[in-house]
């Protein structure tokens, strides 16, 4: 370090005898106008933390008629100082300038204490012109990591940061609703394996209320009405569906095997059951031959007859489930 301060000392008593030569030898009106000029710079903040910025003013007062020129950004960045950016002002008395400034936006990425030296102004009056320099020994700027202020803010919560805070009420409520959420694991798990353990089904999905047969075919009639068959002039599949209905119907209601038995055996079926009435019996022998007639000899129905054997088979199932009703009183009520 002494070494270098040496040659920096060195170095500015050079520049001031090279400055006085040039004065020397510079006309005498030249030397007036030079000695009028005063240079000086200072710094908003001799201390930054690292990457931080401040602003360095370098003034040239008692300007006159001279025309001062300012050292450019790449000549203002020395070592570890960075110049950004810079802006001019200048401030004029009597109607000539009194003053000249250039504030300079400086950095430094480098910890430690950094010297700004020898700035140099160039000074012109009329064709000629001189080097002028500032070396001011105090002009340093000291960058460090952090700040004093943020220092003593990181021994404060050192300080405090063994005194322990009270739990608040969320804090509670999420252990104890972790617990829950274990217990209701652990209670899962138990389940899962003594279920399996008595060979029952885990999960028991409950039993829908059964439908009855009338309702059921009272509901298959309208869907094969809804899909408009004999509109399309699929005759027989509409006939065949509709007594597929209705024979089932009878199985689900009275165990007939109607699905395998002729018009005439399950006419005869039908005779003897307990729910028998001849109104009934007549709408189904209706209702079975209009299908047989299209089924087998190919008949061909006018579109009335169609919706007239729709009209059988829903007043059947209806007649048929309300005289059921009427002779199984008890099994009404159970339901």
């Amino acid at each position: 370090m002494n070494k270098v301060s040496e040659l920096k000392k060195t170095i500015i008593k050079m520049s001031m005898l090279a400055a006085m030569a040039l004065l020397s030898a510079i006309p005498s009106g030249m030397a007036q106008n030079v000695d009028n000029i005063k240079l000086t710079a200072s710094l908003d903040s001799t201390h930054i933390i690292i990457g931080d910025q401040t602003l360095l003013h370098i003034r040239a007062e008692g300007v006159g008629k001279s025309h001062i020129v300012f050292p450019c950004l790449a000549e203002l960045t020395q070592g570890p100082i960075e110049a950004l950016d810079f802006s001019m002002d200048t401030t004029i008395k009597g109607g000539s300038i009194s003053q000249i400034e250039q504030i300079v936006v400086v950095t430094s990425f480098d910890t430690g204490k950094h010297l700004i030296d020898n700035i140099a102004v160039k000074v012109v009056n009329g064709g000629d012109s001189i080097i002028m320099t500032i070396s001011d020994s105090s002009l340093i700027l000291s960058v460090d990591y952090l700040s004093s202020a943020d220092t003593n803010k990181c021994e404060v919560k050192a300080d405090i940061g063994n005194i322990s805070e009270p739990f608040t009420f969320w804090e509670i409520f999420r252990w104890v609703l972790l617990g829950l959420l274990v217990v209701a694991i652990i209670v899962g798990l138990w389940w899962v394996v003594s279920r399996r353990k008595a060979d029952k089904p885990i999960i028991v999905m409950p039993k829908s209320k059964p439908v009855s047969p009338d309702r059921r075919a009272l509901a298959d009639l309208e869907a094969l009405r809804r899909k408009e068959l004999w509109q399309k002039g699929r005759i027989k599949k509409y006939y065949t569906d509709m007594t597929d209905i209705v024979r089932r119907f009878l199985h689900n209601m009275y165990g007939m095997p109607a699905g395998e038995m002729t018009t005439r055996q399950t006419l005869r079926a039908f005779h003897n059951i307990s729910d028998w009435s001849e109104e009934s019996e007549s709408l189904l022998r209706r209702l079975l031959q209009s299908a047989d007639m299209v089924k087998f000899a190919k008949s061909q129905p006018a579109d009335y007859e169609h919706d007239q054997a729709m009209q059988y088979a829903i007043d059947f199932v209806r007649l048929v489930a309300e005289t059921h009703k009427i002779n199984n009183p008890e099994n009404e009520g159970n339901k």
